[in-house]
C-alpha cells in the first residue's frame, strides 16, 4: 500500500512539474497574456481540466504559490521573532538572509525568466500588486495585533514592504543587465541594511 501510494504521489509531482515546464517554455516563447490554459494542457499532454487540477488560476501557473509563500514567510518572520526583537529588526534579518538566494545560478534564472515574463504581462505585474497590497495589509493586522497604534502598523508596514519591493526592481534590474552573483548579492544586502537601519532609528531611535 505504501509503495501504491508513494507511486501515485510521484506521478503527480511528475505531472506537475511537466505541465509547470510546459507553461514556463510557453511564457517565455509567446508571453503569458498570449498563452492560454488550453495551449498549456496541448504542450504538457495533459487535459485542461488537469491543468487546473493543478493550478487553479493561470496566474498560479506563473508563481507557483510563491508570492503567496513569501508573504506567509515574510509574516512568520515578523510574527515569531524572539522576544525583545522589533519588528522591523526581525524583518531586517529575514530580508537579509533572503536576499543571499539570488547568488544561486538556479535562482539566477528563475529570475531572469520572471523578469521578462512579468515586463510583459500587464495582467502578472497587477497580480504582484495585489499580493504586495495584501502583504502590507496582513503585516499592518500583525503589528496592530502587538498593541503597535494603527497609524504606527500601517507607517511600518508600507515601509517595510517597499523596502522589499525595492529589492526586487534592483535585483531583477540587475540580473537583466547580466550583473549577478556574489557582488550584487553584498551590495543590495547592504542596501537592504542601510535602508530598515534608517527604519529602525525612525521609528524606535
Amino acid at each position: 500500500m505504501k509503495d501504491a501510494d508513494g507511486l501515485r504521489a510521484r506521478k503527480k509531482r511528475e505531472t506537475r512539474e511537466r505541465i509547470a515546464a510546459a507553461a514556463r517554455e510557453l511564457f517565455v516563447a509567446h508571453g503569458f497574456d498570449a498563452v492560454t490554459v488550453i495551449d498549456v494542457a496541448r504542450a504538457a499532454q495533459v487535459s485542461e481540466a488537469t491543468v487546473f487540477n493543478y493550478f487553479p488560476t493561470k496566474d498560479d501557473l506563473f508563481f507557483g504559490g510563491g508570492l503567496e509563500q513569501f508573504q506567509a514567510a515574510t509574516l512568520a518572520a515578523v510574527g515569531d521573532r524572539p522576544a525583545g526583537e522589533s519588528a522591523i529588526g526581525a524583518f531586517r534579518r529575514f530580508t537579509i538572509a533572503n536576499v543571499a538566494h539570488a547568488a544561486d545560478p538556479g535562482a539566477v534564472d528563475l529570475i531572469t525568466t520572471a523578469a521578462r515574463v512579468v515586463a510583459g504581462s500587464p495582467s502578472l505585474q497587477a497580480r504582484e500588486r495585489e499580493i504586495v497590497a495584501a502583504t502590507t495589509d496582513a503585516l499592518a493586522t500583525l503589528l496592530r495585533s502587538e498593541g503597535t497604534g494603527r497609524m504606527e502598523s500601517w507607517a511600518i508596514a508600507n515601509a517595510l514592504v517597499g523596502v522589499q519591493r525595492s529589492i526586487v526592481t534592483e535585483v531583477r534590474a540587475e540580473v537583466l543587465a547580466g550583473r549577478h552573483g556574489p557582488q550584487l548579492v553584498a551590495r543590495v544586502q547592504l542596501g537592504a541594511d542601510i535602508l530598515l537601519a534608517r527604519l529602525e532609528s525612525a521609528f524606535h531611535g
